[in-house]
């Protein structure tokens, strides 16, 4: 096999791994020291759960619809972050064992976006659900000085019932990029065209 071809072959199989490595996460969430699971159940887009503590019971998210090919999970210190990414913007959600109510509960959220073919509106956000409190970082493109400008960090309380995983689907990240978008709007200068 000449070296074309064996770069070839890596490079797919790299590749390959890349596209499906983070479809499971074997990791000790329940805090008992056995392993419980995480997957990405593609097939119904829908993020799986078994915990040792529950039994290794199969327990799941609601249905998320704009599940996108590049979607994983990783490890985080204390649980799980699921990402989805688009072409141009995504999301990742953190999610942590709750010992009192024995569940996934999500805990946090984290959004990019790429803005328009300018960067306009381009940026990224995080909010803490525990804490309450979002933060953003987004630019704007001034027409008139044709450049990107950096906004100030908006920083404004989040408020948030607690969203377990069997209660997590679209509308949860869809309600936090609508918080994104107004926050945005708000603080975007207006006279910049």
């Amino acid at each position: 096999m000449n070296l074309t071809k064996l770069t070839i072959l890596i490079c797919l199989m790299l590749s390959f791994k890349m596209a499906f490595s983070h479809d499971i996460l074997v990791k000790d969430l329940d805090g008992d020291a056995l392993n419980d699971t995480v997957s990405l159940d593609r097939k119904h887009a829908k993020l799986l759960v078994r915990l040792s503590r529950q039994d290794y019971k199969k327990l799941h998210s609601l249905e998320i619809k704009n599940l996108s090919s590049s979607s994983s999970i990783d490890a985080t210190k204390n649980g799980f972050e699921f990402h989805n990414d688009q072409m141009r913007d995504g999301y990742s959600c953190h999610f942590r064992f709750n010992p009192i109510e024995a569940k996934m509960q999500l805990i946090g959220m984290t959004r990019y976006n790429d803005g328009n073919a300018q960067l306009d509106g381009s940026g990224e956000s995080s909010v803490n659900l525990l804490t309450g409190r979002y933060i953003g970082n987004w630019n704007y493109f001034d027409l008139k000085k044709q450049k990107l400008i950096k906004m100030a960090t908006i920083s404004q309380p989040f408020k948030m019932a607690p969203v377990y995983l069997d209660r997590f689907g679209d509308q949860i990240p869809e309600q936090y990029r609508t918080t994104c978008e107004s926050h945005y709007t708000k603080n975007k200068p207006v006279s910049i065209n």
